[in-house]
């Protein structure tokens, strides 16, 4: 189901209907109204610190963690607004513990209300500052460390983490169980965070070229743009390479010899994703190949002109 707000679209996630028939039936359905006001308010916090750094929230898809949104070209900004972003929404749970109880006090919500209300936003709170994507504490992390390492890396590492805490999470209600006490909600939390982890490798094309477009809107700004050189076996995989790339730089991908010492030429990045498009599980060494066959003869690549 897809909803629109405005020029955003709102979408819920598949496990999301699933968490709440269980907890209806587990005789939570109580607690159902305060949660989603507590998810809802979470949000809200990330729409209004994305409208304050002027950045457009294209669609927010709610799942049983919080919300995932899509802001246009956020590989581009700044790594301090990418930062406040991700903490928007731990602030805002926050802001809602805090006044939890200013709203019973006036006599808006309920005395049985108010404890649910706390105990969700507070739920959301420590959740959402785990360090692990997609949620807010892994992204806040990922913009920090992008000022120092890799941004591939980084991601690489933080899937791994995210699959590392969900298996925690889920242990968390083994042990529970075995203690004679069923408790799904640290469950349901480790199978999304294991889900988005192995989300994120397949989602490395689409990511590729979506840093492909934000990286021309920076060339139009900025005249200028930084050039990573890659260098890889023949034998290598063309989508294995992904995680090599960095957001925002122009990429001149180096063939080498199987013995490492020798240069056979190098691809430019136009015909690297084309061939990412078409044959990713094609060589790096076939792709520089059928290249080579395709350029007239004594014509040579942009790539090859500028090395000479």
């Amino acid at each position: 189901m897809t909803l629109r707000l405005g020029g955003c679209r709102i979408r819920a996630h598949p496990l999301l209907p699933i968490v709440f028939l269980v907890g209806a039936l587990s005789g939570m359905g109580e607690r159902l109204l305060p949660a989603m006001a507590a998810l809802a308010l979470h949000e809200a916090g990330h729409i209004i610190a994305a409208r304050c750094m002027r950045l457009r929230v294209e669609a927010i898809e709610i799942t049983p963690l919080g919300g995932l949104m899509s802001v246009p070209n956020l590989e581009t900004a700044a790594p301090w607004q990418r930062f406040l972003l991700a903490a928007s929404g731990p602030l805002a749970s926050l802001c809602g513990c805090a006044m939890a109880p200013f709203l019973y006090q006036r006599g808006f919500i309920q005395f049985s209300l108010t404890g649910a209300f706390i105990h969700a936003n507070l739920a959301l709170l420590l959740v959402n500052l785990l360090p692990a994507l997609p949620l807010d504490g892994g992204r806040m992390l990922l913009a920090a460390l992008s000022r120092f390492f890799s941004g591939k890396e980084i991601m690489k590492w933080m899937a791994f983490a995210s699959s590392v805490i969900g298996l925690g999470l889920c242990g968390v209600t083994l042990g529970f169980a075995l203690r004679g006490q069923i408790i799904f909600s640290p469950a349901f939390a480790g199978v999304y965070l294991m889900y988005a982890a192995a989300m994120e490798g397949r989602h490395g094309t689409a990511k590729y070229i979506t840093s492909l477009i934000a990286r021309r809107q920076r060339l139009d700004r900025q005249a200028v743009i930084p050039v990573e050189a890659v260098a890889a076996g023949a034998g290598t995989p063309v989508r294995s390479l992904l995680n090599k790339l960095s957001p925002g730089k122009y990429h001149m991908i180096h063939v080498l010899s199987p013995d490492g010492m020798t240069r056979l030429g190098v691809i430019e990045e136009k015909t690297f994703c084309e061939a990412l498009l078409a044959r990713h599980g094609d060589s790096l060494g076939s792709i520089l190949s059928e290249n080579k066959k395709e350029a007239p003869a004594g014509e040579m690549t942009l790539a090859e002109a500028g090395l000479r």
